[in-house]
């Protein structure tokens, strides 16, 4: 024979371990609440760090057109979006990474000193805005678009000056 248990009705039911529906959707907000305000800050930071990526790639190509000018006894001349044809730049920068789109926009832009006052590298159709521009200034330069190694040109391109 089987012992029978007997049950105490009189013993309250144990309530069920978990989370109210309540507890649920504060835990929600709260999590909401917290990435409305650091999403922003994410991306200015992510901005900031593709900016300060196409300022050192300018000053990599910056310093290729320099050594090209002391080899040769002059920069080539002043292209448009294209290294300057015939000159053998390929030679001595990475010429797929001077093809390819910014990170700020646009594509780079050899301006030589047959066409402008300094011989530079520019950013021909960026996308970003004048603050951006601003920021990238203030982390690489002196922090004026006007002045500097870097600076927003009367072409209105932002260019890496290698030589005035």
């Amino acid at each position: 024979m089987k012992p029978t248990v007997e049950k105490d009705v009189d013993q309250p039911v144990s309530k069920r371990s978990g989370f109210t529906l309540v507890e649920i959707m504060i835990v929600v907000a709260i999590i909401g609440l917290l990435a409305a305000l650091t999403l922003p800050s994410f991306a200015k930071a992510r901005t900031r760090s593709l900016g300060v990526r196409v300022a050192l790639d300018m000053q990599t190509f910056g310093d290729a057109f320099i050594v090209y000018a002391a080899e040769n006894g002059r920069y080539p001349a002043d292209s448009h979006a294209t290294l300057p044809p015939g000159a053998g730049m390929e030679n001595y920068l990475d010429d797929g990474k001077w093809y390819e789109e910014t990170a700020i926009g646009g594509n780079f832009n050899w301006e030589g000193p047959d066409a402008y006052p300094y011989a530079g590298v520019s950013v021909f159709d960026h996308t970003v805005s004048d603050e951006d521009l601003l920021e990238i200034d203030n982390l690489v330069d002196d922090g004026v678009l006007a002045t500097g190694s870097y600076r927003k040109t009367s072409n209105g391109r932002f260019t890496y000056i290698v030589e005035e």
